[in-house]
């Protein structure tokens, strides 16, 4: 069998030794119950496995170990304007289908692992320990979200919009690494620093391949009236996030929102060299009301034979949403003041939220015509599009955008582009 065939194996056999720890815990709980005479009877039903809103907890007796199962699945759908249809057609797929694990051990480890199996390409995304014992420096290490992007950062079962914007292309998704992170002054300084085996722009780096990226990785974000009285500063926050790395080998592509390549490099081009990243970024809520932006800089040297070039590549989005039904908007997600049960009367239709979004990306000038083709590459696009969320309760939400990007070329009369419209719709069912 070859070695790639065992890692497509890797997120099930893990689901299942995550399972067999679950069941372990239960069996080691019920045993400590039977052994000690002065339990109550019911300690074990009570103590040992719960049901909440957070999902299915395991816990030991003392509450000293705890697993907690939940996830999420999304399905999803795209439909293209008729002039990308030879290109993008309508697609039907499982965007996302991931069960998660997590929890501590001994009050002092935590522990998350996440598999996906979405997409028909299973991998895992998330595996890492952290230890709690200073909640001012918790250190990890693991694959995790890599802390430079507000966007990124986000949960990706509380997506404002179906996908993210055009500016998520220049920053990575999540990494191998070791990081050190925590919180000071009650929790209105959040910081977090480390050192990662990098990875390209827009994407996720391989759990099990160790590259020579050689990045460090950092992120520090200030909510200095989080504790204070003033009740519309609470929600703002702004903070800078970035990394610098060694990157040698193969460069991404640029994507639309539709998941359509925008942005190629031409061939015989690779990273080689200093690659740089920067991210300053802030939101703003109050009541049902929220927005938030970054700004997103990626400066990589590239070499075509003995031609080398330092090319910066500019990104920046602003997205805004209003909980039409009233509810607290926030970062960590919306939970909907009454779930949908028209039965029992015109209030208890659930939440609804109206968002809106705009972003553009620009690619260095210096990149054409020798490091991309003019004739098949954008040098910009921008994006912009509306949506509507419906929160049928705290597990179901169903969401449906508008997207339309428009892309400028460097040669007009020779592109080889046009403008991007999509509907883009979801069902997110999570536990």
């Amino acid at each position: 069998m070859k070695f790639s065939n065992r890692v497509m194996h890797i997120p099930v056999m893990a689901t299942m030794l995550i399972m067999l720890m679950a069941i372990g815990l239960r069996a080691q709980t019920l045993a400590e119950v039977a052994a000690d005479p002065s339990t109550p009877a019911r300690a074990s039903s009570t103590n040992a496995v719960s049901f909440r809103r957070d999902g299915l907890v395991f816990t030991s007796e003392g509450m000293s170990t705890q697993l907690r199962v939940h996830g999420f699945v999304q399905g999803d759908g795209r439909f293209f304007s008729s002039d990308l249809k030879g290109n993008s057609p309508d697609t039907l797929l499982w965007r996302r289908i991931r069960p998660i694990f997590e929890g501590t051990l001994w009050k002092v480890l935590s522990f998350r692992f996440m598999p996906d199996f979405g997409q028909n390409n299973p991998l895992i995304q998330d595996v890492y320990l952290e230890l709690n014992v200073l909640p001012f420096a918790k250190p990890r290490l693991g694959k995790y979200k890599t802390p430079i992007s507000l966007e990124v950062l986000k949960s990706d079962s509380e997506f404002t919009f179906v996908e993210r914007s055009l500016a998520f292309d220049l920053v990575p998704n999540r990494e191998v690494g070791a990081q050190i992170g925590g919180s000071l002054l009650s929790k209105s300084v959040n910081y977090a620093f480390g050192y990662f085996n990098g990875t390209l722009d827009g994407s996720s780096g391989q759990t099990f391949v160790w590259r020579t990226s050689k990045e460090a990785a950092g992120r520090i974000f200030f909510q200095p009236f989080i504790k204070t009285r003033f009740d519309f500063l609470q929600g703002f926050g702004a903070g800078l996030g970035g990394s610098a790395a060694d990157e040698h080998g193969s460069l991404p592509s640029l994507k639309t929102v539709g998941q359509n390549s925008f942005f190629k490099y031409s061939s015989k081009v690779f990273a080689d060299g200093q690659h740089n990243r920067l991210s300053p970024q802030a939101y703003y809520y109050a009541g049902p009301l929220g927005l938030f932006s970054e700004y997103n800089i990626s400066s990589q040297e590239v070499t075509k034979g003995s031609i080398s070039a330092r090319l910066h590549n500019e990104a920046w989005q602003v997205t805004g949403s209003v909980m039409l039904t009233g509810e607290k908007n926030s970062y960590s997600g919306i939970h909907p003041s009454y779930a949908f049960e028209p039965n029992r009367g015109i209030r208890h239709l659930g939440g609804w939220e109206l968002v809106g979004r705009y972003s553009r990306l620009g690619v260095d000038p210096a990149a054409f015509p020798l490091f991309a083709d003019p004739k098949k590459s954008a040098e910009r696009a921008a994006e912009w599009g509306v949506g509507l969320n419906w929160y049928l309760n705290r597990f179901a939400r169903i969401g449906t955008d508008y997207e339309h990007t428009r892309f400028n070329m460097v040669s007009h009369k020779l592109s080889s582009l046009h403008s991007e419209n999509v509907i883009m719709s979801r069902i997110q069912l999570a536990f």
